[in-house]
């Protein structure tokens, strides 16, 4: 029997408008375009959906639900060994902030559950940090530098 895991991510300050980052959010070739092959793997993405192969792995999600400026959402594309969805939630501040946070929604059962709890919050806790990282020093004026990315959780 299966539960719904649902995990929150903290939420932060982006130096960034609502509708510049559900630009970044709601098209998912963009999203991906960046992500070092040796992190992603095999990628293939059009505005709508990502396909993921790696370490023998297959996982692809679709966008589920926009809401202009406020929320994205991604689910399985119901081929993948794994049923979630991921939002991606933002609320302005003033006229070029936007506060953010993730939300993760799995059904585990209560084995993997045990084995995966806690790497699926670290992993939402990474995903976080690598945007707000990114998105902030953007709007300061500096280039992203992605040479750094590093998966968002090692489940070994």
């Amino acid at each position: 029997m299966s539960d719904t895991t649902h995990i929150s991510g903290r939420e932060v300050l982006l130096k960034r408008p609502p509708m510049v980052l559900f630009g970044l959010f709601s098209d998912l070739s963009a999203l991906v375009q960046n992500v070092p092959e040796e992190y992603g793997g095999k990628i293939t993405a059009d505005r709508d959906s990502v396909h993921i192969e790696y370490k023998g792995i297959s996982l692809g999600f679709v966008v589920a639900r926009r809401e202009p400026f406020s929320l994205v959402v991604l689910q399985d594309d119901g081929k993948s060994f794994l049923t979630f969805s991921v939002e991606f939630h933002m609320d302005p501040v003033g006229l070029d902030s936007t506060l953010f946070h993730i939300e993760l929604n799995t059904e585990l059962n209560f084995m993997m559950k045990m084995m995966v709890g806690n790497k699926l919050q670290e992993m939402v806790d990474n995903i976080t940090d690598q945007v707000e990282k990114a998105v902030n020093s953007y709007a300061e004026g500096h280039p992203v530098d992605f040479s750094d990315i590093k998966p968002p959780v090692s489940f070994s």
